[in-house]
Parts: C-alpha cells; structure tokens; sequence
C-alpha cells in the first residue's frame, strides 16, 4: 500500500539511499582498488567484478531489510530494493560467467519501475518523463559501447533483463 512521506521521513529517506547506494560502493571500490584486488575501476576483468558486486548485493540487501523492518516504511520503497538487490544478485550470477551490463540494467531497471509504477497509479507527464529516460538510456548504451566496456548484447541484455524483472516485480506486488 502506497502511504505518503512526510518531508523528514523524506530526507531521511534520501540520505539513507545515497549512502548506501553511492558513498559505502565508493569507499568499498577504492579500498578493493587500493589493496590491488582490483586492478583497474572500469572491471573490465568480469572475475574482478565478482567481489565488489557481492559486496553492493550485501549493501542493498541490508537495507531492504532495514526499510521493511526497522522504518516500515510504504511498501513501494521497499520492494524497490527488494527488487535492485535481486537484481545485483541475478548480475553477479551471471558475471560468473559472461560479463553483461550493470548500467544496462540499472537504466532498464528505472525504466521498468515507472513503467509499473505508471500503470498502477496516475503519474503526470508521463510523456515528458519517458522520453527523459529513454534519451538517458540511449546515452548510457552509446557511451558502453563507445569506450568499449561491452559488446552491443551485454548491453542490451542488461537494459532487457532489468527492464523486465524491477516492471514485473513491481507490477505484481504494488
């Protein structure tokens, strides 16, 4: 069930986020990085993308939990990242073997909440928000394939596989 957010539940809310997705990633990939355990940032390696995807899988996990059990907040946050932590859990399978995507699946994965989201609920300037993203996806396979960080299927698997397990997983719970 969809509850409102107070403003400071909000913020909360977003700093939790993007620690957990940004600032604890940064300090856990440098310090991989630092110790040599990889050996460059870009992972072009797919082994050495093994660990640090673990660790990201861990992270979101953690705080899945966290929001359904110790915030209790409104259900579609937490499926949210019930649903990314499968989703790094799947892309870490898979690097085990064969290298895809985790951008193209991070892009597809947004695409397919809205998608979800768009379809269980009134969503104003749906146009406008669709044609946003699908401009940013376009840019995020252009630039993987442009420094040649994948081939054009990695890509597009990635943007296919989130696409369609965060609108599927979405559509069915909300």
């Amino acid at each position: 069930m969809m509850q409102p957010l107070q403003k400071e539940s909000l913020m909360k809310i977003l700093s939790i986020v993007f620690i957990v997705t940004f600032i604890i990633p940064a300090i856990s990939i440098g310090t991989l990085r630092l110790s040599n355990f990889i050996t460059d940032l870009g992972m072009e390696d797919r082994k050495q993308r093994i660990t640090p995807f673990l660790f990201v899988t861990m992270f979101y996990g953690i705080t899945a939990y966290m929001f359904y059990t110790k915030l209790q907040i409104n259900n579609l946050i937490f499926i949210v990242f019930a649903t990314t932590t499968v989703l790094i859990f799947i892309l870490t399978t898979i690097t085990f073997f064969w290298k895809i995507s985790v951008h193209g699946a991070g892009i597809g994965g947004v695409i397919g909440f809205v998608l979800a989201i768009k379809f269980s609920y009134p969503l104003p300037h749906f146009a406008v928000i669709l044609a946003a993203m699908t401009y940013i996806s376009g840019m995020i396979v252009y630039a993987r394939l442009a420094l040649n960080m994948h081939t054009p299927t990695q890509v597009y698997a990635g943007v296919i596989l989130g696409m369609i397990l965060c609108y599927t997983s979405l559509h069915m719970l909300l």
